[in-house]
């Protein structure tokens, strides 16, 4: 069982940025659905397309030597040429004399074509030029291959720990800037099939909910996806509170963007603002227009501008609270081992009655284990 329950738990931390909780045991509250969409490019270096944010793409991406511009070799990673006669940098490795960048077409300047120094009196010509590729193989030798590299690139929260899963297992750890940038490049991964996650901690030490992707690693090319936006995180300042009063959201997210919080009852009903310089973010949310004595859920998103067009973040992990007064009784509480915690024992059980009509696990007495208990459950998770 643990097995199961441990695929289950990962399904609900995943499937907690798309799905709607409804609320449970509430006459005549509709469940409520919400659904965001973000964008993630996924440009393979070495497919011979350019896509952005690569700056070339010849197929090969030796970033071999060159003899002009009109010949010359993407370098590794997409992301700049390799050297040729022609870029102004003088490349005494591969003979050159001299450069004068985009003069070199001009006869009589000083500086060949072939970046050779012209005069009247002729100069010694410079030997042999090495092969292809220069550095310290010999003429002859193969190129080797271009590493097999992954880069990922994305927004999360400023001075966040940004934490990379391949296939599961932490791949690595990097930090996001004081804008909420983070950028990770590995070539600790092998080509095929992978699924990559990103999750951060933000400066309060809320975890954001995990973003998956999967996609193909090409052998010897960089494979780069960015726009991975990481949602923001929330907590609440309390889980049960009286109808008509204030209920108080806060959390972290990009600096600068639009917040947005998804209140799901018979509706949904949507609040915004704005995060300030360090990305944190609050709501004071007036609870008169949710139906009174129901549980009700929460997320979050954000909305920002890249590259001129809007890009909207998934959603945060769903946050449950209860609106009115009474006590709603232990048979809405989701101890169902009776050890004083609600945790993964609690969430196993009630996965083993899914679908029946067990008491032990129905907690809202509608005569099935559904989506609705498990909102309850998730309700008084202790952990």
């Amino acid at each position: 069982m643990e097995r199961g329950t441990k695929a289950m738990a990962e399904w609900v931390a995943a499937a907690a940025a798309v799905f709607y909780l409804a609320a449970a045991g509430s006459p005549g509250v509709a469940q409520a659905q919400y659904t965001a969409t973000t964008t993630v490019r996924i440009s393979v270096c070495g497919d011979g397309i350019v896509e952005y944010p690569e700056v070339c793409d010849d197929g090969v991406n030796s970033g071999a030597y060159a003899t002009s511009s009109a010949n010359r070799h993407c370098a590794p990673g997409c992301m700049s040429w390799g050297p040729y006669c022609g870029d102004g940098i003088l490349q005494t490795a591969y003979g050159e004399q001299c450069d004068d960048g985009a003069l070199n077409g001009t006869p009589g300047d000083g500086c060949s074509a072939t970046c050779q120094i012209e005069s009247l009196a002729p100069l010694p010509g410079p030997g042999p030029m090495p092969a292809a590729g220069g550095g310290p193989y010999s003429p002859g030798s193969p190129t080797p291959p271009n590493p097999t590299q992954v880069i990922l690139e994305g927004e999360a929260y400023p001075g966040a720990s940004v934490n990379i899963l391949y296939d599961g297992a932490t791949l690595g750890v990097v930090q996001a800037d004081t804008s909420g940038n983070f950028y990770f490049s590995t070539t600790n991964v092998s080509p095929g099939v992978a699924t990559f996650g990103i999750w951060a901690q933000d400066a309060s030490g809320l975890k954001s909910v995990a973003l998956t992707s999967t996609f193909t690693i090409t052998a010897n090319d960089v494979t780069r996806i960015t726009g991975e936006l990481l949602p923001p995180t929330i907590t609440l300042s309390s889980r049960q509170v009286a109808p008509g009063s204030i209920l108080t959201l806060s959390g972290q997210s990009v600096p600068s963007v639009t917040v947005e919080a998804h209140f799901h009852s018979s509706s949904t009903v949507t609040v915004t603002t704005s995060t300030d310089s360090n990305g944190f973010w609050r709501i004071n949310f007036d609870t008169a227009p949710l139906a009174a004595n129901a549980i009700h859920t929460v997320n979050t998103d954000f909305v920002t501008t890249q590259n001129g067009a809007t890009a909207r973040s998934t959603l945060s992990e769903s946050v449950s609270f209860f609106l009115g007064t009474k006590n709603i009784g232990n048979r809405f509480k989701a101890d169902l081992n009776g050890d004083g915690r609600v945790n993964l024992a609690d969430f196993s059980i009630l996965l083993y009655y899914w679908g029946t009509s067990n008491p032990i696990a129905d907690l809202n007495g509608d005569g099935i284990v559904d989506i609705q208990d498990l909102s309850i459950l998730l309700y008084y998770w202790t952990g």
